[in-house]
Order: structure tokens, then sequence, then C-alpha cells
């Protein structure tokens, strides 16, 4: 786990959403966008709400927050009430599926969204798979894993999802959307921060991805970057 500091103006959102939390006894994540937020140090673009990964197994942790609505979002359809016993579940990422007018495939498995209290903006939970202390993510027949605290960061208390794991998540295949797309304005922002490493690491992964024929665009500027020696 690494821990590092932060200018801290702007990120309310992600503070509020910490007390919200600070009493749980399970793990949870800030990912998406606020992720490389977190991981560059600053703001790099505006945000709609925050998105957290927590563990389908950890699920049950988020019943009983105070003063907040919870809501359950499922196969993509309208948010609705969350029934109790009923059980959130990591659904693969289906892989390059094209999506409404050919655009890419979006996940569509079970979120919860939560409004109210102090949250400055909504909150998206996500469920992910685990397989002990392992994290497990399913992209087409592929699967990536890493142990949970290799992809586990901090700033200022409030743990976040590792930015190549993040990007991973990202990459859709054949992006090539211009800098106002958030996702490659994500990409930009935390390409700089990534040792040989992680550049190695996403590379491999995205690489390893299913994927049309067209190489995805971000592959050569990973290249591009620090290489590990050899």
């Amino acid at each position: 786990m690494k821990t590092t500091a932060t200018d801290s103006a702007g990120f309310e959102p992600v503070r509020a959403l910490g007390s919200l939390l600070a009493g749980l006894t399970v793990p949870w994540w800030v990912t998406g966008g606020w992720a490389i937020d977190l991981a560059v140090g600053h703001l790099t673009r505006d945000h709609t709400d925050v998105n957290v990964m927590m563990l389908e197994r950890d699920e049950h942790a988020l019943r009983g927050l105070p003063g907040v609505d919870i809501q359950l979002v499922a196969g993509g359809q309208p948010p609705g009430p969350w029934p109790a016993g009923r059980r959130l579940t990591a659904v693969p990422d289906p892989g390059p599926n094209p999506g409404p007018k050919g655009g890419p495939g979006r996940h569509a498995g079970d979120r919860l969204v939560v409004r109210g209290g102090h949250l400055p903006l909504p909150v998206e939970v996500i469920p992910a798979a685990t397989a002990g202390a392992i994290w497990v993510y399913k992209k087409g027949s592929h699967v990536f894993t890493r142990p949970l605290a290799d992809v586990t960061r901090y700033r200022q208390g409030i743990p976040f999802l590792a930015p190549e794991v993040v990007l991973l998540i990202k990459a859709r295949p054949g992006l090539d959307r211009p800098g106002t797309d958030n996702d490659q304005r994500d990409f930009e922002s935390a390409l700089p921060t990534l040792n040989a490493e992680q550049r190695s690491w996403l590379k491999d992964a995205i690489e390893r991805r299913p994927r049309p024929p067209r190489q995805h665009r971000w592959t050569a500027d990973l290249a591009a970057g620090p290489h590990l020696p050899g």
C-alpha cells in the first residue's frame, strides 16, 4: 500500500465520502476519474459523481448507513429500491461488444447509487470480484488478478484504486475520441505519474484484452515512456 500527500482543494466530495464510510470495517476504494485525480494530487476535470469499488462479499456493510438513500441499479435498469436480502454481483466486463450507435459496450452489472447526508455528489458503488485477498477483473475471456494490497493507494487517508488498474478498466477497445472524452483525459493526466512498472503492466494488460484488430492508441504512449531494465 502506498500513501501520498495532496493539495486538498476541490476534494470535498471524496472527503465527505470518507467521513460517511469511516466506520466501515471492510475495504473500499475510490475509483474512476476521482482516483486519477487522487493519484495526480489535484483536480484535472469536473465530476458528476464519485465512483467507489467494494468487494461483492462486503456489500452488506452499506446497509444502515445513516442519513442516506441507497438505490439499486441492476442490469442497466433505472434506479430502484434495494430489497432486503438482495446481494450485489460483480458481472464480468463483456468486452468490445458494440453499444448504442456502434459505440463501445458498457458494464451493465449491479451498482448502488448513494445520495443524501453530507454528500456533495451522488456516489456510485460498483462491486468487484475477489479470490481471497486477490482482486479479480474479467474482461471477455481474459482474467486479470492482482493482490488487493498492490492495487490500493491512499491520499490523506482516502483509499483509491491504483491508477494503472483504473486505466485498464477505462481502456475501451479502439479508443480514438478527442481529449474532451473523460477516459482519454484521465489517461493523459495519469500518464506522467506512472512509473516504468505501472506502464509495463498496463500496456501488457491492454494488449491481452479482447479488442478489434486495430491497436489501442494508449499502447504507443505507454511504450514511449520509461522501460524496465531487461
